[in-house]
């Protein structure tokens, strides 16, 4: 059965699962926020940040900037209809975005953002597939890159000495807060990239031409620091 990757938006699979997506295995991407958003008012935050006017043309553009990332690894990905935060006055509510995830994700290992910068698209992916994990489906999560290193990578991820003054995984025990869930329990898989599978990521990174300068201003994404480890924790049925 294949590993799907529960990917918020256009971008977050591949900043955050190559090794999966360039692996040899079976894998699903699973777009939740890719709907367009017609008659939208053309006040979306982040689109006006990276300089679009259009909304449902730079919408389109990621889906085309995706689409050209992820055939990089010789994936498609597949596009709920749902809008993302920018778009949206309220969040859908939950047990609706449940259903239309089990609907349409296929059985196998659900791969859901663990939310470390409680990013509201995130953390309402993570809700869905916990509640699906009650329904008995396989689940897990995973760092999603580059929300997870706003403070660097704990010291455990890059195989280092902790720093006694910076722990960045104090940072993700808070955003897991109300989950029941403690990322320091749960055993993780951390894969660190060769440098030709770096090379093969940052080629696809660059694909999504119009989200890159924000990202890049901001988290600092193209750092091989920053892209060159992944870490994924699979969660008890």
């Amino acid at each position: 059965m294949p590993a799907v990757i529960l990917s918020p938006h256009p971008d977050d699979a591949v900043l955050s699962l190559w090794h999966l997506l360039d692996g040899d295995g079976d894998v699903v991407v699973l777009n939740v926020f890719g709907g367009s958003p017609a008659g939208h008012r053309g006040d979306a935050w982040w689109d006006r940040l990276t300089g679009a006017e259009d909304s449902v043309a730079r919408a389109a553009e990621r889906k085309s900037e995706d689409r050209a990332a992820l055939a990089m690894a010789g994936r498609e990905p597949v596009d709920l209809d749902i809008l993302d935060a920018q778009y949206r006055d309220a969040e859908p509510p939950l047990e609706a975005l449940v259903d239309r995830i089990a609907q349409t994700a296929p059985e196998g290992l659900l791969l859901a953002p663990a939310g470390l910068d409680r990013h509201r698209d995130h953390v309402l992916v993570r809700a869905a597939v916990l509640e699906l994990q009650g329904r008995g489906r396989e689940v897990g999560l995973y760092a999603d890159i580059p929300h997870a290193t706003v403070y660097g990578w704990p010291a455990w991820v890059l195989g280092e000495p902790p720093d006694p003054l910076l722990d960045p995984g104090a940072y993700w025990e808070a955003a897991m807060a109300g989950t029941g869930i403690s990322l320091r329990d749960l055993p993780a898989d951390v894969q660190a990239l060769s440098p030709e599978a770096l090379e093969r990521k940052v080629a696809a990174v660059r694909a999504y031409r119009t989200q890159l300068p924000a990202l890049e201003a901001q988290f600092g994404v193209l750092r091989p620091e920053v892209l060159g480890r992944e870490v994924t924790w699979r969660l008890a049925v």
